[in-house]
């Protein structure tokens, strides 16, 4: 009896296994052939789950609403302002959230009020520590008098040294407030001081402690006393 050789038993066992996957390539592709597409959902189906939609939306609204107004009868409008602001996002268009969150805003800042005094006399004095983004308030009020020892050149009044010169960008005796975060500034000098005057609102622009003094240079003899109401810092102890 006559064998095969080797190249003869190959080819016949490549030849079956071409017609074995040639096989199966067109089961496979009978198969998917005929599985069904998805069908389109009708008019009526989407209008079903687009109505389910607008009911989880509102009954959403409804349960952070009252939420909003637990929080807010508990004495926590921190907690209030974060729901309202997440209602915010899912529909900024609405202007009765943003009148809702403002007046909450408010009403943390008011919360969060203290008053302290400040002599005209002296120079930066810490009142609170902030956190950068967090909304600050100061009103300021009072008045003062005295007389200054003024050295000017033909360029003015010196204004290098913030801790002792007159800022040249804030008017001559305004009170005026700097952040100190306690890290260099990238440019590697000190933090600029703003100007508060009667009253300043607006996010803190670094965490850090808030100082505040009058514009005036170093050299002065002052009387009086000013009085100042800060909102969105931590009072010092």
């Amino acid at each position: 009896m006559r064998h095969p050789n080797w190249f003869e038993f190959s080819s016949t066992t490549a030849v079956l296994g071409a017609v074995m996957v040639a096989c199966s390539q067109t089961i496979v592709s009978a198969q998917t052939a005929a599985k069904p597409k998805p069908r389109a959902g009708s008019p009526t189906e989407i209008k079903r789950l687009d109505a389910k939609v607008d009911d989880l939306r509102e009954s959403f609204f409804r349960e952070t609403t009252t939420l909003i107004k637990g929080y807010e009868d508990a004495g926590l409008p921190e907690r209030a302002k974060v729901l309202l602001e997440a209602l915010g996002r899912l529909d900024p268009t609405n202007d009765a959230i943003k009148q809702k969150l403002t007046e909450l805003k408010k009403t943390i800042l008011d919360s969060r009020e203290y008053e302290i005094d400040i002599d005209p006399a002296k120079s930066w004095q810490p009142v609170g520590s902030v956190v950068k983004d967090e909304m600050l308030r100061i009103r300021a009020r009072g008045d003062y008098s005295g007389s200054i020892a003024l050295t000017a050149g033909p360029d003015g009044v010196p204004a290098v040294n913030p801790a002792e010169d007159v800022a040249g960008h804030v008017p001559l005796g305004a009170v005026m407030a700097v952040i100190a975060s306690g890290a260099p500034e990238k440019d590697g000098k000190p933090p600029r001081p703003f100007a508060v005057g009667k009253q300043y609102e607006k996010p803190a622009e670094r965490t850090g402690m808030l100082f505040l003094k009058v514009n005036l240079p170093s050299k002065r003899e002052c009387k009086g006393k000013l009085t100042v109401q800060i909102s969105g810092a931590t009072r010092l102890n």
